[in-house]
């Protein structure tokens, strides 16, 4: 009895885990066991980005604040500063040939048209990739080499089929009316017929089936053979030999089983591996693997292209008159001579500032239409504490590899540099690291809906959120932007604070929905 009613005691007690366990995932029980969706107030679980700041670290970087390297075929037709001169933002710098800009614009032009087309290859290659269904992985099993087949001629004693004799075939052997042998892909011919081939430089066909429209054939010219020895028997047909309907002029100098592949059957060779390599099949790992590194391709071919956009803006820029403008207050410090321009990559004409010292920091994609030239920035050195401040001189228009920002910004987004002035870089250097926090708030409020990350799921690139439509969950796309704080994400369209959502997980299109009274799930 006693042992009986241990065995109760330890049953209750399970019973008091599983009841506490499903305390914590209750709402789907329970949303199971009534048949609806539970949906709450968008208003409840969002926010707005009241914040008008965005921070990122940096550097102080080199006082060079503007660098000129000539491309390609430019040509410098005057320049209008001397070494040592001030310069404000603004004023002339140097003169291009318009002529030699225009050849730069269209080399451009094309170089972004051939990475446009390389990049559809690689996104291709992805997609094609991603739609790849994985294989199992087979086990590993000893490989045992196969017999290689005997590839040399056949012996002079076997029996085998060997054509000697101008009397096995029809025609004449001219070019209009060649020599023909009905032969099999087991046929041999003998050195003496081909010989006499040679001698009466007469022109003959091999061919298996019928001769009008052969299964396959080889032309041999007896112009273009060689000497042999009478008693040399050489298989006619071997791997790649001519086919019906192609060209056989490949018989030049050697003998007919020394004959190159002609271009058809390489392409056709090449067509092959190509099938081969894009039925090949992956393992999950391996197909994982291969993703990745065509991710990467298309990542690295996508920059490529973007750099060059940036560059093809510029050119324009400067094809419209032709003249380079300084973009900051500073000093030239290098200046070439147009007649004998660099050809070690310096730069031709370089400005480094005047009294004060640049600095460079990071800012997310998705803010670039909120930062301006011109803005302020305020800088903490890491080691000191002190503060500066800063202008805005230049934003860059190419993407960075720089993983220094923690603003706002959705970090999945692209990042670009700027370069900041400050005018009294009391205590700063050359390499100092900073806290970098741009003020916005010049540009208005974000205002913008923000709701938790954990309601919004995303699929094949496509976010979605199932929210209330007339009492009945519908899944409904929605177009992202900025992530707020790392917890809450920008719904752009597709959702207002007056819609019911429903948290996405354990819900499916078209079930009944509840309204949740207490604000939990």
């Amino acid at each position: 009895m006693k042992k009986k009613k241990r065995i109760k005691i330890i049953i209750i007690a399970v019973l008091v885990v599983a009841v506490a366990a499903g305390s914590i995932t209750g709402v789907l029980y329970y949303r199971n066991s009534k048949g609806l969706a539970s949906v709450m107030s968008v208003s409840m679980i969002s926010t707005t980005n009241d914040y008008t700041s965005m921070t990122s670290e940096g550097m102080v970087c080199d006082d060079a604040c503007q660098t000129i390297n000539l491309k390609d075929g430019q040509k410098v037709t005057e320049v209008y500063v001397t070494k040592d001169q001030q310069v404000k933002a603004g004023d002339k710098l140097l003169a291009y040939d318009v002529t030699s800009l225009s050849l730069s614009v269209e080399m451009k032009q094309l170089e972004i048209q051939s990475l446009e087309n390389q990049l559809a290859s690689e996104k291709q290659k992805l997609d094609k990739l991603k739609n790849t269904k994985p294989v199992e992985k087979q086990p590993e099993t000893p490989v045992t080499p196969e017999p290689q087949p005997d590839t040399q001629p056949s012996a002079p004693d076997e029996q085998h089929d060997v054509i000697s004799d101008l009397s096995e075939a029809k025609g004449s052997g001219t070019e209009d009316d060649p020599y023909v042998f009905t032969c099999t892909e087991a046929s041999y011919v003998s050195g003496a017929l081909l010989n006499t081939l040679s001698e009466k430089s007469a022109v003959a066909r091999f061919v298996i089936g019928d001769a009008d429209a052969p299964d396959m054939e080889l032309i041999v010219r007896g112009d273009r053979l060689g000497g042999y020895d009478e008693s040399d028997e050489i298989k006619l047909f071997l791997a790649g030999t001519t086919t019906a309907g192609d060209a056989s002029d490949d018989t030049e100098g050697s003998e007919p089983s020394d004959t190159k592949t002609d271009s058809a059957t390489e392409q056709t060779a090449q067509t092959e591996a190509d099938t081969a390599a894009e039925e090949k099949t992956y393992t999950a790992d391996e197909l994982k693997d291969a993703i990745k590194e065509q991710t990467r391709s298309v990542a690295d071919v996508d920059l490529q292209k973007r750099i060059a956009q940036a560059d093809l803006k510029e050119l324009q820029s400067e094809l419209e008159d032709g003249v380079v403008y300084a973009k900051k207050d500073g000093i030239v410090t290098t200046v070439g001579d147009p007649a004998n321009p660099p050809k070690d990559g310096t730069p031709f004409l370089q400005l480094s500032g005047a009294s004060g010292l640049y600095i460079s920091g990071t800012i997310g994609e998705l803010d670039l239409d909120t930062v301006k030239v011109g803005q302020s920035v305020s800088a903490v050195n890491y080691m000191t504490g002190d503060t500066y401040e800063g202008t805005i001189s230049e934003i860059s228009n190419v993407p960075s590899d720089s993983v220094n920002y923690y603003g706002d910004s959705n970090p999945n987004s692209s990042f670009y540099e700027y370069t900041a002035y400050i005018e009294n870089p009391q205590n700063l250097k050359k390499g100092d690291s900073l806290e970098l926090t741009i003020d916005t708030s010049s540009e208005g409020s974000d205002s913008g809906l923000y709701i938790d990350k954990s309601y919004v799921r995303t699929e094949n690139g496509q976010s979605y959120i199932y929210k209330d439509d007339n009492g009945k969950l519908k899944k409904q796309s929605v177009k992202t932007g900025k992530s707020l704080w790392g917890s809450y994400v920008e719904i752009k369209s597709g959702l207002t604070n007056d819609d019911y959502i429903a948290f996405p997980y354990g819900v499916r299109d078209g079930e009944k929905t509840k309204v949740s009274e207490d604000g939990m799930y």
